[in-house]
């Protein structure tokens, strides 16, 4: 196995700064927090083009496998709790009490998972479940790529990731229309914010650039010098 898709999206956490639903998610649904940044990396893996051969080795690769899965308790049960999800195979594994609020805003309450077989999919929990709450678990998978990144192409891909993760707005058409505005309220200038979000882009876009290419020339500058590919 080669170098895993976690270990570069973790990375990337070093470049994405006070994404707080990322973070939350970390740190309570590292299963939903690792499908979501599996999707930064789809994306990820084309911009990564120079050299040309990145594009076929990031092409081959084992892709994780996500899945979910409600429970609704038919009757209490005391802690700890075991329940059978039906979901063997996967490497992780979270859950949460799921409900809505009087005005039908959803919640999500972590609860601890003390144990996942992944033999059989029987999942044990430090909580006790009362009748008819729903527990909500996550699922994953790893995935990998089939050949071992060395450290630059590791770091560069995970700067990929960042790069895709700040042109997310670029479709917002909430930012970008017209806000009412009176003498006791205002909001930054539309356009102001559109501009400097793109200047924001285009730095981003400039350094992966310079990235890529001082990696090409070393790698060029190595073969020269050594007879070897191998870097």
């Amino acid at each position: 196995m080669g170098t895993t898709w976690e270990q570069i999206e973790t990375q990337a956490m070093t470049y994405i700064k006070n994404d707080l639903s990322l973070d939350w998610d970390m740190a309570n649904r590292l299963p939903v927090y690792y499908n979501r940044m599996a999707g930064y990396m789809r994306a990820a893996i084309p911009k990564f083009n120079r050299p040309p051969a990145m594009l076929s080795k990031l092409k081959q690769y084992t892709a994780p496998l996500f899945d979910d899965f409600n429970y609704t308790a038919p009757a209490t049960l005391p802690a700890p709790a075991s329940i059978q999800t039906g979901k063997p195979g996967y490497e992780l594994c979270a859950a949460g009490l799921a409900a809505t609020d009087s005005y039908g805003n959803p919640s999500y309450t972590p609860l601890t998972v003390t144990n996942y077989d992944s033999a059989t999919g029987e999942v044990s929990i430090a909580e006790g479940v009362a009748e008819g709450q729903t527990i909500a678990f996550d699922f994953y998978r790893s995935g990998s790529f089939a050949e071992i990144l060395n450290d630059t192409e590791a770091d560069i891909l995970a700067y990929c990731i960042y790069n895709v993760w700040e042109h997310r707005f670029d479709n917002d058409a909430i930012e970008r229309q017209s806000k009412i505005r009176d003498s006791s309220f205002t909001t930054i200038s539309e356009a102001s914010q559109t501009d400097a979000g793109t200047r924001r882009q285009k730095e981003v876009d400039s350094q992966l650039f310079a990235m890529m290419r001082a990696y090409e020339q070393n790698l060029e500058y190595f073969r020269v010098t050594t007879g070897s590919a191998a870097f």
